[in-house]
């Protein structure tokens, strides 16, 4: 007789859970599901940063640093700015405001004026020292000039700094070329007519002019024969004792020793000194330089 057949297990389909395993309670581990050979092959693998190698700094990290260089070199601009106004206000106060370059009186040249001329030290001076301590940059060397001229007895002044601290002041003055009749004596006039001085006597080396003082041309026969004498050199000039006429075109010289040189007008002046400078080579009572190129004498 054979044993009973064991029961059959009811077939189960894929899905159907399957019976664990028995484990023991205190000894079992629960082994890692295995993942699929599919998903081990695509999934990325995290490394771990070597520490002996520099780390690049992260993305906040580059901006922190960003923004530090900027304000590192806005600072240096501002810095660079203010150095820069610096050194300039430097320079500038030095050359403006300090004594650095300030006019010093005692480094002063004055030329043209003083005993022999007629233009007095003192008044040169005067005026300079009115500007003692401005600095040469700031000085108005036109104005000085300007200062200088308007006295009277100067024909024209050139001004030029000397650095650091001093001027060279070089003034032309008027000469006189004739004595005139005043009401209160004599007075020295120059080329221009201007009076540069008086006198009680007729100065030894200036001849005395004699034209009319009124009349609608007085003034310019006064200059007509003032230009003559001008032109004429120094010691020719100093052979004339007077010096008139009735009008511009009508000009006599008369000598010191009594000679009358006919001049007629002052057109050609410096070619009839000319010759009448070769003239007074022979005596004669009347040179006439009327036409220079055709001069003549006369007993």
């Amino acid at each position: 007789m054979r044993p009973p057949a064991a029961p059959r297990q009811p077939r189960r389909g894929p899905d159907a859970e399957q019976p664990a395993p028995p484990r023991d309670a205190e000894t079992a581990e629960v082994a890692p599901a295995a993942e699929p050979a599919e998903r081990r092959r695509w999934l990325p693998v995290r490394q771990q940063p070597d520490p002996s190698l520099p780390q690049r700094p992260g993305f906040l990290e580059r901006l922190a640093e960003q923004a530090r260089a900027r304000r590192r070199l806005a600072w240096r601009k501002v810095l660079l700015v203010v150095g820069v106004l610096a050194v300039l206000g430097g320079i500038a106060w030095a050359l403006l405001l300090s004594p650095l370059l300030a006019l010093d009186v005692t480094e002063v040249a004055v030329s043209g004026v003083g005993e022999g001329t007629t233009v007095p030290r003192e008044e040169v001076v005067a005026l300079v020292e009115e500007r003692a301590g401005t600095p040469l940059t700031r000085l108005d060397t036109g104005a000085l000039a300007d200062d200088v001229r308007a006295i009277t007895t100067v024909r024209s002044v050139t001004v030029t700094r000397e650095w650091p601290r001093g001027l060279a002041v070089d003034v032309v003055p008027r000469e006189p070329v004739a004595a005139a009749t005043a009401e209160d004596g004599l007075v020295l006039l120059d080329a221009d007519g201007v009076v540069v001085g008086t006198a009680q006597e007729t100065p030894q080396d200036l001849p005395r002019v004699t034209v009319p003082l009124e009349g609608a041309r007085a003034g310019q026969t006064l200059s007509a024969v003032l230009s003559v004498l001008a032109e004429l050199p120094p010691d020719l000039r100093a052979e004339v004792d007077t010096a008139g006429a009735v009008n511009p075109a009508s000009i006599r010289l008369e000598l010191t020793d009594g000679a009358e040189v006919l001049w007629g007008s002052v057109e050609e002046s410096e070619l009839k000194a000319a010759v009448l400078a070769v003239l007074r080579e022979r005596e004669a009572s009347v040179y006439d330089v009327t036409v220079p190129r055709a001069p003549t004498l006369s007993d």
